[in-house]
């Protein structure tokens, strides 16, 4: 071809060259030249040809050299397919092989090298999403499904091609996509989104006909067999994860979604994908935008999670194991520690999943917040940390942040009642908090079991780091913010709790909660000269930084005396007459108490 491609060049330059001179002599001589369009028409004729046979020629090049093993037979050439390709050699090539791996199964090395190097390549992988059709594509993911390594680099590499070309997509090749699904095909299907970066609306389309498929049964063409350990479901919410929007709209849009995954639609190594999905779909998007009518991505997100936390309890009471794992529940009731603490004084039982009116003692401006039911959160929390003790950290570090924030607030703003109502919330949170732990619950003498032990070193983590956690938090709680307290609070819970303390660590637990609570208030005062603009000066567990000693500062390992934690705690004890302190303390002190279950 490459020598043809040169002869007819030839041929061009010899009938350009000699055309004119043909024609010059032919006048001189007063002989008809008409003939000689011909000529010329040949020319051109050539001219406009050879780029075509040139692309042409890269493409059989292209698939016989770069994308495919060489070989010595001939291989018919498929104008449709050039034509679908747009004449792009690479596209031309993948398609062709892609084609063939539909049928056999099989993919060459230097095929998949070449499609891992364009995958993230939007113009071709739009390209070759139209070469190859829908139906196709579809049936080479299929191939993948029970493929061996090279099978899932494949897969790996289409599905991000996939994600590239999606936006681009026009509306019959996503139907053809997403219909006609039969058997297993949603295994395939599920594969294709697993990988790559989405448009939101394609892998909603995409996400809803997996969902749909797996609900069918049998007899209406569904999953004949269930494929546990393939779980198209698990590919859909790993792909869902990543893709905060879509997650929202997948669970939000369909008022059964969030139930069928949390109650219905087990998973067997699905728990991570499904709670990084729910927790997508409820943290992410936190605003104030919007109204109760034209509800915003924030608002949404609220009535997400009330609902989730509704069914959570549900699932417990009917004797169900969480479709979620533990962190992910610890994690979305940390997003909405603000809501938390507000019910923890109160019911819940209003029946609204949205607060659209914040209490006036709080922020201006807080995201929209999500309505629980007391005792939901409560037994919630409670299977969430005797699942994971470590949760307890998760829960009591962002029920600081937000105690920290609200009696800030108040404490700047000079309003005696708002603060007290601050306080009250602040007592109450860490009571429903600590009371969840089950510590408060252990009988005088008992060892604590592993599980008790662990919940206790994860609340004394926090009492003795909990003044510094607020200076490096964010806000809104997002699994960012979450992460960033992990290191404070995993390097004071290194210390073991000692074996022969631990029965009356435990039977403390109650009285450290309430200490870390009242410090905090205690610091908001100071910050905010409510015990008077010199009122520290002269305190020896008040830092050069104007901040209060943690209690681990205050009671260091292996000393005898603990001066400063004296020193505090009969500062604490003062009235300090003229200030808010006595009243406020002692209606954070009884909140906090109330908010334990006896008194319930």
């Amino acid at each position: 071809m490459n020598r043809f491609e040169r002869d007819l060049g030839s041929v061009e330059d010899v009938l350009r060259a000699h055309e004119p001179r043909i024609r010059q002599a032919l006048s001189q001589m007063h002989l008809d030249t008409s003939a000689l369009t011909v000529m010329r028409e040949m020319g051109n004729w050539i001219s406009s040809k050879r780029p075509e046979l040139r692309r042409r020629n890269e493409t059989i090049q292209a698939l016989t050299t770069t994308w495919g093993a060489d070989t010595a037979d001939m291989a018919p050439f498929d104008e449709a397919l050039y034509t679908r390709a747009s004449g792009d050699p690479d596209v031309d090539a993948a398609a062709t092989l892609l084609a063939g791996t539909a049928k056999t199964g099989k993919v060459d090395d230097r095929t998949l090298a070449e499609l891992e190097k364009r995958s993230d390549d939007p113009a071709f992988a739009t390209m070759l999403m139209h070469a190859l059709g829908a139906a196709t594509y579809r049936n080479v993911m299929a191939k993948t499904v029970h493929g061996d390594k090279e099978l899932h680099r494949l897969q790996v590499a289409l599905s991000k091609a996939l994600g590239k070309a999606s936006p681009r997509l026009d509306v019959s090749w996503r139907k053809e996509f997403t219909s006609g699904l039969k058997g297993q095909d949603h295994q395939a299907l599920a594969k294709a989104i697993r990988h790559g970066s989405f448009d939101s609306a394609f892998l909603l389309e995409a996400a809803r006909a997996i969902d749909a498929h797996d609900r069918k049964l049998p007899a209406q063409g569904g999953p004949i067999v269930r494929d546990f350990h393939r779980d198209p479901i698990v590919d859909m919410m790993t792909a869902l994860g990543r893709h905060p929007a879509t997650a929202q709209d997948f669970f939000a849009q369909d008022p059964t979604a969030l139930k069928r995954f949390l109650t219905e639609r087990p998973t067997v190594n699905g728990q991570e994908a499904v709670g990084k999905a729910v927790e997508a779909a409820t943290t992410v998007f936190r605003d104030r935008d919007g109204t109760e009518q034209n509800q915003s991505r924030g608002f949404i997100s609220a009535r997400l999670a009330s609902e989730f936390i509704e069914l959570q309890r549900a699932r417990i009471n009917n004797g169900g194991e969480s479709a979620v794992p533990a962190g992910t529940t610890a994690l979305i009731l940390a997003a909405y520690v603000p809501d938390v603490a507000y019910v923890s004084e109160r019911s819940g039982l209003s029946g609204a999943r949205v607060r659209t009116i914040n209490p006036p003692h709080w922020p201006p401006n807080e995201p929209w917040g999500a309505q629980f039911r007391t005792e939901d959160v409560r037994v919630v929390m409670a299977e969430v940390f005797e699942k994971d003790p470590e949760t307890v950290s998760t829960l009591m570090a962002a029920q600081t942040v937000w105690s920290e924030r609200v009696l800030s607030h108040n404490a700047a703003g000079g309003d005696r009642d708002a603060f007290a109502a601050a306080a009250k919330e602040t007592g109450a949170g860490f009571g429903l908090v600590t009371d969840a732990t089950g510590l408060a619950r252990v009988a005088e003498g008992q060892k604590l079991d592993d599980a008790q032990e662990r919940k206790m070193k994860a609340v004394m983590a926090v009492v003795n780091t909990g003044l510094a956690i607020p200076q490096k938090a964010g806000w809104p709680i997002t699994a960012a913010v979450v992460g960033a307290w992990t290191s404070l609070i995993e390097d004071s819970a290194k210390t073991e709790v000692n074996k022969n303390q631990a029965t009356y660590e435990a039977n403390t637990a109650k009285a450290r909660s309430e200490f870390l609570a009242t410090q905090l208030m205690a610091q908001a005062m100071f910050d905010h000269g409510l015990f008077g603009q010199d009122a520290r000066r002269s305190l020896s567990f008040v830092k050069a930084d104007g901040t209060l000693m943690t209690l681990e500062e205050m009671t260091p390992e292996g000393a005898v005396q603990h001066p400063h934690f004296d020193a505090y705690e009969q500062w604490a004890e003062d009235d300090h007459k003229g200030t808010v302190w006595k009243k406020t303390k002692e209606e954070l002190v009884s909140a906090y108490g109330r908010a334990f279950s006896e008194h319930k």
